[in-house]
């Protein structure tokens, strides 16, 4: 039952997010669509302070109809928004993460701009027809499945308000088609050389393996029923209906149709993949159990000619080749006619600024601080300037974890070096590396041949061996770099770690400062619990918007039994955090949230005993809360008749909702 439900919950995200980003993009397409049409019946012409973006060519702006407006814009992140919360399950945080998608997609829209541009250019145009034709057979596609049809006459009213609004992408898909294949000409032999630069990662996309299983607690099981199998005692469609544990399988004999070699889990894919059609492998170990495996057919992808002859794989790759074509085209073709674009406004161009950068640009990075410092720090000791745009000062923290993150990954045999010189033996202090990796090895043998007091003995060793390796290798890589002295290494780490702490201290100043102004986003209030956690107050907003991202998740019985595995430590992590703020806080206000936090938690988890434990302590801490008696009597009573209905054999049905209020840590 786990594996078909993996597979089924993968499914609905794909079709959500699919849905929603057809539906999003054509809100912007119509919004694009209608406005221009509008401009051409009014003679309108905005001016270029309006635009959130300008095509230039040669530097100079083109017309107006190759500009990128506010509604375009918003109407498309929309799109974006809409896929992000159906993946990550909440909105993308104002200020570090919307500011980069705006950006990304002012880049989407500019080279949309271009397409139109050149194919206006080149008298590239559809027809009335084809859009009617196209937009009829993609509606009858979508009105075809009710699930989809009814989301669709859900979101825009009817079937015909849904053609509507699609119309004008269609259009825009067919030019920007017609483009494609005229600049981007694939031929087999191109595709042939797609598949055997990719061919691993074709191999996991599609082949397939159709199989059922037994699953079950042991090894010493599985042996058992596997005997009785080849013995012919009973079939494996029997033994699964009668042994197997995933009973969402087990009642149809363990099959689970056809799975991807990504589909399953690592172990259960490599068992079915490697076996031949008609064999029984395991038992296979899991963190489910035992596996049973019954290979009953195989789809494998491994040379170019099984690819050619599954037209629906060949034509995916084809198109992938062909998308690869019309980019390099069309930086090509920008490149040439000398097209760009320029951002509009006082961030965004920051924005774009900061990522075209590489990450490990380091002195591009630094250069790109330098230059904002004017805006954050507007004298030299001056403190974090509060009225600049909270989203040039997260851009600015951003910055700085980059820069410091650079300086870490550069200065790691600084590190290891005084990491390891305090532990470092002075008997091997004057080895080469070489000869430590020899004596490692040679002690590793010894260890595994070892018991008792001398693989105790061994195992000492080692850890000596292996620091001192570390030690030996940072300082021969600082010496090829031309320290010669242990007096040099030390003046060098203290220059990197005064940079890392004067790099850290602007982190926490940026991050306090972005708290003051905007204490709304969930990054700045995860960014700061993690640099000062012992700042109470932010620490109770932390594990509360953990708490919020989770409650989704446990209040659905079937999302929590799929991903219990998983959801239980970060639950427990949440858990420990809000009892320790609880325990340690000085503030009333404050203990009062992280109680009343845990107390929702209990009752989502039905666990009555510590929501009853949460409540007693809130009345202790607030005797006036309002309900708080009435509460502890409805827990105190609920655990009595949970505890009568376990002893009669009998359950407890429904629990009433208690309605305790969840109070902001910002009050």
């Amino acid at each position: 039952m786990w594996m078909q439900k993996m597979k089924k919950h993968a499914l609905l995200i794909v079709w959500i997010i699919v849905i929603t980003f057809v539906a999003g993009i054509a809100g912007w397409s119509i919004a694009a669509y209608m406005g221009g049409s509008r401009a051409q019946k009014n003679a309108y012409k905005p001016s270029p302070s309006q635009a959130v973006a300008i095509l230039t060519k040669d530097g100079t702006p083109l017309s107006y109809k190759y500009w990128i407006m506010p509604n375009d814009l918003q109407n498309y992140v929309q799109s974006l928004i809409s896929n992000y919360k159906t993946y990550y399950g909440k909105e993308p945080d104002s200020l570090f993460e919307l500011p980069k998608m705006q950006v990304d997609a002012i880049k989407q829209l500019a080279d949309q701009k271009v397409v139109n541009y050149f194919a206006n250019t080149n008298n590239i145009s559809v027809e009335d027809s084809e859009v009617n034709s196209q937009l009829a057979a993609l509606v009858k596609q979508y009105t075809s499945n009710p699930q989809t049809k009814s989301y669709i006459i859900n979101k825009y009213g009817s079937i015909k308000n849904f053609e509507n609004a699609i119309k004008p992408n269609v259009r825009q898909n067919l030019v920007t088609q017609k483009v494609i294949n005229l600049v981007a000409n694939v031929t087999e032999n191109d595709v042939k050389k797609y598949y055997e630069e990719h061919k691993k990662e074709i191999e996991n996309k599609y082949d397939e393996v159709k199989a059922s299983h037994i699953l079950v607690s042991s090894e010493a099981t599985a042996d058992k029923i596997l005997k009785m199998i080849k013995d012919k005692k009973i079939t494996f469609y029997n033994a699964a209906k009668k042994y197997s544990k995933d009973t969402g399988s087990a009642t149809k004999g363990g099959e689970l149709g056809w799975f991807t070699r990504t589909q399953m889990v690592k172990p259960f894919a490599e068992a079915a993949f490697n076996a031949k059609v008609g064999e029984i492998v395991g038992p296979v170990q899991s963190q489910y159990g035992w596996h049973l495996i019954d290979v009953e057919g195989k789809k494998l992808y491994n040379n170019f000619d099984a690819v050619k002859s599954a037209t629906p794989i060949y034509n995916t790759l084809l198109n992938e080749v062909k998308n690869q074509k019309f980019y390099a085209w069309l930086k090509k073709y920008k490149k040439d006619e000398h097209i760009s674009y320029k951002i509009e406004g006082d961030v965004l161009p920051y924005v774009e600024k900061f990522y075209s950068i590489p990450a490990t640009d380091t002195a591009r990075i630094k250069k790109f601080i330098n230059e904002m410092n004017a805006y954050v720090y507007p004298t030299k000791n001056a403190t974090v300037n509060l009225s600049i745009d909270p989203r040039l000062l997260a851009l600015y923290e951003t910055a700085l974890e980059t820069y410091k993150s650079d300086l870490q990954s550069q200065n790691m045999d600084l590190e290891s070096y005084y990491v390891n010189s305090p532990s470092t033996s002075s008997t091997y202090v004057n080895l080469s590396s070489n000869e430590l990796e020899s004596k490692l090895k040679e002690v590793s043998k010894e260890m595994d041949k070892a018991t008792g007091t001398a693989f105790s003995k061994f195992f000492n060793e080692k850890l000596d061996l292996q620091r001192a390796l570390n030690f030996v290798m940072a300082k021969e890589k600082l010496e090829k770099e031309g320290y010669k002295t242990p007096e040099q290494i030390q003046q060098a780490y203290q220059k990197y770690q005064a940079n890392l702490k004067d790099i850290s201290g602007k982190i926490k100043e940026v991050l306090e400062a972005l708290y003051k102004v905007a204490p709304y986003s969930a990054d700045v209030v995860t960014k700061l619990y993690k640099v000062d956690p012992s700042n109470k107050k932010v620490a109770l907003q932390y594990f509360q918007n953990q708490y919020k991202l989770l409650e989704p998740m446990i209040s659905n019985k079937e999302t929590f039994k799929m991903y219990s595995s998983q959801l239980t430590p970060y639950l427990a992590y949440v858990k420990s955090g809000l009892e320790s703020i609880e325990y340690t806080s000085n503030s009333t206000t404050i203990k009062q949230g992280a109680l009343v936090t845990l107390i929702s938690m209990s009752e989502k988890m039905k666990n009555y005993t510590d929501e009853l434990k949460y409540l007693k302590q809130l009345k202790e801490v607030n005797p006036k809360y309002p309900g708080i008696n009435d509460v502890i009597k409805q827990i105190e009573g609920l655990i009595s008749k949970s505890s009568t209905s376990a002893s009669t054999g009998t359950s407890l049905q429904s629990t009433p909702a208690l309605n305790i209020p969840l109070p902001s840590a910002n009050k």
